[in-house]
C-alpha cells in the first residue's frame, strides 16, 4: 500500500525531493551558479563603467625607422622619429597645423604645365616620338616612371639604401643624356614613383610585403601585390628614391598609388587595426613627411589621387586619402578624373564616359569646393588633373576616345577654372589625340 501511495504521488507532481544530502548538494549548487552570475554581471559592469569615464586609446606598434633630418624639438631633444602614433599624425589632418615656418622657398614654379605619361621603354626605344610630340604640340611636361609599378626602378642608382632594399631594372641606359636632351627644349621633368603598389620591392625586402592573415602575400582582386603603408623604413626608402630623382636632375617627384587598397581588405594583416582615421592620417603623414625632405632638395611634390574622392568622403576613407589635408602640403595634386572611372548616376550621367565634357566640369568643381578654405589661408596645392587618353572597352555604354572627346575635357578643366593637366594613355601613345594638342607655345 505504501508503495502504491508513493507512485501516486509522483504521477500527480508531488514527488518526494530525495535525501537529506541531495537537498544539500542541489543547494550548494545553487549557491555557487549565483555566486558565477553575480560576478560576471559586476565585471561588465565595471568594465562599461570604466570605458564610459576614461577613454582608452590604443596606439599602434611602433616600427622601427631611418632617423631623419630637422626633427628635434626646441629644446634640442630629440624628436620621435615618424612612427605611426596616431595623435602624432592627427596633426597632418588640422587645417590649423603649422609647418616648414623655416623653409626658404627658392624653387620657381612652372604655370600652365600641359603633360604625358610615358612608360621608361617608351622614353628609351621611342624618344624621337616623344621629341616630335614635344616639339610640335602645347605639351611642355612629360612624367614617365623611376619607378614602375611592378615595384622595378628603371634607371641605374648610386644609393645603397636602394641597392639594398629595391630591385633594378635599368629600361633607361643614360638617364642624364636623356634629362639633357628633354631640357633643352625647356621641358618640365616628372619621375613618378608608384608607393604602396608593387611586387618587386616586397620580394626582395619581405619585411616592407603586405601578408594575409595566413602568412602568404596579399594580392587584390586583379592580382597585384602590395606594401605595407604603415611601416615607416618603407616610406624612407621610397623616399630616397625621390631624393635620388632629384639628385639626378628632375624637376619634380610624382606620388602614385599613394593609398590603402581596397578589396580583399579582411584577408589582409596590417600589423595594427585599420579605420577610416588611422588610413587618412598615415597617408596624409607619409605625404607631409615626404615633402618635408625633398623640397628643401628643389624638387616639386605632387600626388595622385581618386577623381571620387573629390565627390565622395566613403571613397577617401576606403583609401585614406584626404584631397584637402594632403594638398596642404603637396606642390601639385593630380585627381585621376577618367570619365570611364565613375559609375552610372554620377553628376546624374548615365553613362559619364559617353560624356567626357560635363563629368570633367563637375568634377572640377568640386575640387574648387573641396579646396575654397585651402586657398583662402594661402596653403593649397595647385591641382593638375589626369586627363583620358584611351578607350575604355571594358565599360558599359562606352564611346571610342579621339580628339573630339580630349578637347571637350580640357575644355571642361578650363571653364572650370583651372589650366594644366596630364594625359594618361598606359602605353604612352598620343598620336590619335594629336589633333586636339594646340600648337607649341612661342615665347
Amino acid at each position: 500500500m505504501k508503495k502504491n501511495k508513493r507512485y501516486a504521488g509522483a504521477a500527480t507532481g508531488k514527488r518526494r525531493s530525495g535525501t537529506l544530502r541531495a537537498r544539500r548538494r542541489r543547494q550548494l549548487l545553487c549557491i555557487l551558479v549565483c555566486f558565477v552570475v553575480c560576478a560576471v554581471a559586476g565585471w561588465y559592469g565595471y568594465r562599461s563603467l570604466a570605458k564610459t569615464e576614461k577613454p582608452q586609446i590604443v596606439l599602434p606598434t611602433p616600427t622601427p625607422t631611418v632617423a631623419v633630418k630637422n626633427m628635434n624639438s626646441e629644446d634640442n631633444t630629440p624628436a620621435l622619429p615618424y612612427n605611426l602614433y596616431i595623435d602624432r599624425y592627427l596633426e597632418s589632418l588640422d587645417e590649423n597645423d603649422i609647418w616648414m615656418e623655416d623653409f626658404v622657398d627658392t624653387r620657381t614654379p612652372r604655370e600652365g604645365l600641359k603633360g604625358m605619361y610615358q612608360t621608361a621603354n617608351m622614353m628609351e626605344t621611342q624618344l624621337d616620338y616623344i621629341l616630335d610630340l614635344l616639339d610640335t604640340t602645347e605639351l611642355n611636361a612629360v612624367i614617365f616612371d623611376f619607378k614602375e609599378d611592378n615595384g622595378y626602378l628603371t634607371v641605374r642608382v648610386q644609393s645603397e639604401l636602394l641597392k639594398e632594399k629595391g630591385k633594378m631594372d635599368p629600361r633607361i641606359t643614360d638617364i642624364n643624356l636623356l634629362l639633357t636632351k628633354l631640357k633643352e627644349r625647356n621641358v618640365y621633368c616628372i619621375a613618378r614613383i608608384p608607393c604602396f603598389r608593387d611586387f618587386a620591392t616586397g620580394e626582395k625586402t619581405p619585411e616592407f610585403a603586405l601578408y594575409k592573415k595566413d602568412g602568404t602575400r596579399y594580392k587584390d582582386n586583379e592580382g597585384n601585390y602590395w606594401l605595407n603603408p604603415f611601416n615607416t623604413e618603407l616610406w624612407e626608402y621610397l623616399v630616397e628614391i625621390g631624393r635620388e630623382a632629384a639628385r639626378m636632375g628632375f624637376d619634380e617627384i610624382n606620388l602614385d598609388y599613394c593609398r590603402f587598397p581596397t578589396n580583399k581588405i579582411a584577408e589582409a594583416d596590417f600589423g595594427q587595426e585599420l579605420t577610416s582615421e588611422n588610413k587618412e592620417a598615415t597617408i596624409t603623414g607619409f605625404v607631409r613627411y615626404a615633402c618635408e625632405q625633398l623640397k628643401p632638395m628643389g624638387v616639386f611634390v605632387s600626388a595622385d589621387v581618386f577623381g571620387v574622392v573629390l565627390s565622395s568622403a566613403i571613397d577617401a576613407a576606403a583609401v585614406g586619402q584626404n584631397y584637402e589635408a594632403m594638398t596642404r602640403y603637396l606642390d601639385y595634386i593630380c585627381p585621376m578624373v577618367y570619365p570611364s572611372h565613375y559609375t552610372s548616376g554620377y553628376y546624374n550621367l548615365k553613362v559619364p564616359d559617353a560624356k567626357p565634357y560635363e563629368l570633367i566640369y563637375n568634377a572640377m568643381l568640386d575640387s574648387k569646393k573641396k579646396l575654397a578654405a585651402n586657398k583662402a589661408k594661402g596653403r593649397c596645392a595647385e591641382v593638375r588633373p589626369w586627363m583620358q587618353a584611351f578607350t575604355a572597352t571594358w565599360v558599359s555604354g562606352h564611346i571610342e576616345y579621339g580628339p573630339e572627346q580630349l578637347s571637350a575635357q580640357l575644355q571642361g578643366v578650363y571653364d572650370a577654372g583651372y589650366s594644366s593637366w596630364l594625359l594618361w594613355n598606359a602605353r604612352g601613345q598620343y598620336g590619335k589625340m594629336k589633333s586636339a594638342l594646340g600648337p607649341q607655345e612661342t615665347e
